[in-house]
Formats: C-alpha cells, structure tokens, sequence
C-alpha cells in the first residue's frame, strides 16, 4: 500500500538515489531539497514503510509560470528510485483520490494542482494522462524545454 508522508531526515538515505539520464534531464532530483528552505513542501512515498519516491509541492510564485490560480499547488520534482520503477507507483499516486486526500489535508486552501511536463517526455505524460489530469492549451519554456501545463481539481 502507498501512503504519503511529509519529508523527514529519516528518510534522506532511501532518496539519495540516483536516475539515469534519460529521467534526469526531466526532474530534480530528492538529494537537491533535502536542505530546502523555500518553504516548498517535500513529500515522500511509501510502499509500506520503504521510502521509494518524493516530489515537492510548491505554493511559490513559481506556480504563476503554469496558472492564473491564487488557489493552485504546483507540483514538481516526482520521481520514483528506479529500483521500484515499472510498478504503477507513480500512477498510482498521482491517482486524482489519492493526492487530493494528502493536499486537503496539508493544504486546505489549495483548490487545484497544476504542473509541467517537458514535451520530451511522453512516458510521464501518458501516466498523467491516465491518471485523469488534463493537459491545457498553456505551455511553459521552462529551463528545460517546453513544458505542457496539466492540471486537476482537488474538490
């Protein structure tokens, strides 16, 4: 069962994984928010108790780059360690119930999520695709290429 958890040290040794290179031209790695002060949330995920995958959830002005929503959490940096890859982990969490439950619970202001995908890669887009988010017309040049903008409600 996959449970999310706010990032905590304990877990710093799980997610110092690395991708390869395919992957890592399309995310940030957990290693590089483990310092963070931004005030960004670090969220893990856990297949029991095994910490496997981490992405951040960002209320920033960063956000404003992918929507107009004061109310929108930007999503950013999901990856799974590949040791735990081609499972449906990163499907399943993304699963609309799933995150919304974690977002109203740690951020009830939050109406929707918003995040960018880089038109490369089409693997991610297909699990977002499928996970029931929509991609919009909004696209953003991010530092690593066109991004398509996807979004879902989280009422």
């Amino acid at each position: 069962m996959l449970t999310l958890r706010l990032y905590e040290a304990q877990y710093q040794a799980d997610l110092n994984y690395d991708l390869d290179e395919e992957q890592a031209q399309f995310t940030t790695l957990p290693k590089h928010w483990f310092d963070d002060q931004s005030g960004a949330m670090r969220v893990v995920i856990l297949a029991g108790e095994q910490a496997i995958g981490f992405f951040i959830l960002d209320q920033g002005q960063d956000k404003f780059d992918y929507t107009d929503d004061p109310n929108a959490v930007l999503l950013r940096s999901l990856s799974i360690n590949p040791a735990y890859q081609g499972r449906g982990y990163a499907k399943a969490v993304m699963a609309h119930a799933s995150l919304a439950n974690f977002c109203r619970q740690h951020l009830p202001m939050a109406k929707s999520i918003v995040f960018g995908v880089n038109h490369k890669n089409t693997h991610a887009q297909a699990v977002y695709e499928a996970a029931g988010y929509t991609k919009l017309e909004r696209t953003y040049m991010g530092i690593k290429g066109l991004q398509y903008v996807y979004w879902a409600s989280l009422g």
